[in-house]
C-alpha cells in the first residue's frame, strides 16, 4: 500500500510498472469527465468511475487477488484505511468471478488514509481495505484503476 499527491503517481511506476499505462491515460484524458462505468484503458487495465456518499466506518474489509487498485479521489473527500491482509479475520469466501472477498474484522495494526481530491491510494493484493468511508465530504467521485497482478 502507498498514497501519495496524484502530480507525484508517475514516480511510482518503478514500484509498479503498470503506473506508467495510467500515466499516460490520465494525460489523454480528464478523470472529472468521462462517464460512471467502466472504461478500458490497455494492457487488461481497466478504471470504474463512481460517484457515492461516503459511509461511516463498519467493520468490513475487502481485498482481491487478480487485481490491484490505484484508488483516484477525484472530487470530494474519504477516509481509507488499509491493513496486512493477514490482520483480517472472517472471510466471506473468494468469489472468483469478480475478484472480491469481504472480512468481517481487522485485528491488528492498520494505516488510515484521508483521501482529498487529487490524491491516490494503491492497494496490492496483499493489502485488505476499507474505501469509501465518511471524511468531511457528503460526496465523493473516485476513479479505481484495476491493475493486473
Amino acid at each position: 500500500m502507498f498514497c501519495d499527491k496524484l502530480t507525484n503517481l508517475e514516480s511510482y511506476a518503478g514500484v509498479c510498472p503498470a503506473v506508467k499505462t495510467v500515466c499516460e491515460f490520465l494525460k489523454a484524458h480528464d478523470l472529472a469527465s468521462l462517464p460512471i462505468g467502466r472504461t478500458d484503458v490497455g494492457e487488461g487495465i481497466f478504471v470504474n468511475i463512481s460517484e457515492y456518499e461516503p459511509y461511516p466506518a463498519p467493520d468490513k474489509w475487502e481485498a482481491h487477488r487478480k487485481y490491484a487498485d490505484l484508488q483516484i479521489v477525484v472530487a470530494g473527500d474519504e477516509r481509507m484505511d488499509g491493513a496486512s491482509i493477514e490482520m483480517v479475520s472472517g472471510g466471506s469466501g473468494y468469489s472468483e468471478e469478480d475478484d472480491f472477498e469481504l472480512f468481517e474484522c481487522c485485528g491488528g495494526y492498520y494505516a488510515t488514509i484521508w483521501a482529498t481530491a487529487g490524491t491516490f491510494a494503491y492497494f496490492a493484493p496483499c493489502d485488505a481495505h476499507r474505501p469509501g468511508l465518511h471524511y468531511k465530504a457528503d460526496s465523493v467521485k473516485k476513479a479505481v484503476f484495476k491493475i493486473p497482478v
